[in-house]
């Protein structure tokens, strides 16, 4: 689909989602792409547009598309944006309305407050459905800087890949949260706290990017120091979440340095 090619987008939803791609689409240099934003429940009566993209609750996909489907004219390319679903989301909606492109398109992106929206450029977009949805939400995903991923019908949306996002993500944040309570006894600001794991976070992101993994691993385990795990584990009190995290996941990054010395060899 040419940058070139007039392209009108309507995201429909107003929480996290719609308001970071409404703000990724607002730094776009695609000249030929228009976009609005709408919300779920108080939809135009007439939607003039070439793309809808449904960024709204999971279990609400199909009955908003439904609605959209009486507002708009002609055969428009319907994107959700969850990554657990793929065109089933719509239910029997593509056999009632067979010239509509059913697709998904979901920011791989973490998407924590609608008013500070995470920028969208060097992201990557999962894409699904048949080759028009496809193409529109390509077009959508570069408008905003970010890579489209995912080939054919199917893409990579459901399950396996959702956990994945979520298991990354939210594990991420889950242990920043547990870092964070260790720093403060340490006698840091929640402020401070903060912002070291987070920098030390993007470290790790520019790592598990640029030379991937097991590559990306350092620390301890990676280097077979016993005696300092050992120290480690004796600093977190037994019972504590600092302990429990620690523990889970040190036979985690044991398996991954197993693999980066498979790798060296």
């Amino acid at each position: 689909m040419p940058k070139d090619e007039l392209l009108r987008v309507c995201v429909v939803g107003r929480g996290r989602v719609g308001r970071g791609l409404i703000a990724g689409l607002a730094r776009t240099h695609d000249a030929g792409l228009t976009v609005s934003l709408a919300g779920a429940r108080r939809m135009p009566r007439r939607m003039d547009v070439d793309v809808v993209v449904l960024a709204v609750p999971d279990g609400t996909i199909e009955a908003v598309a439904q609605r959209v489907l009486e507002r708009v004219d002609g055969a428009p390319v319907l994107l959700h944006c969850a990554g657990a679903l793929g065109v089933d989301a719509y239910g029997a909606l593509p056999r009632e309305f067979p010239k509509v492109a059913f697709g998904a398109m979901h920011p791989l992106v973490s998407f924590a407050d609608p008013k500070r929206p995470p920028p969208l450029a060097g992201t990557c977009f999962a894409v699904a459905g048949p080759k028009r949805a496809r193409l529109a939400a390509a077009r959508i995903a570069k408008a905003c800087g970010a890579t489209p991923m995912g080939r054919g019908t199917e893409g990579v949306h459901g399950a396996a890949y959702h956990a994945a996002a979520a298991l990354v993500a939210n594990g991420a944040a889950g242990l920043a949260f547990v870092g964070v309570g260790l720093l403060r006894e340490l006698g840091l600001s929640k402020k401070a706290s903060e912002r070291a794991l987070g920098s030390l976070l993007r470290t790790v992101a520019h790592n598990v990017e640029t030379i991937g993994v097991p590559a990306a691993l350092t620390g301890p385990v990676m280097r077979g120091d016993q005696a300092t795990v050992t120290r480690h584990r004796r600093a977190l009190r037994r019972g504590t979440d600092p302990r429990k995290a620690y523990d889970a996941l040190v036979p985690v990054i044991e398996r991954c340095a197993a693999a980066l010395q498979r790798k060296r060899k």
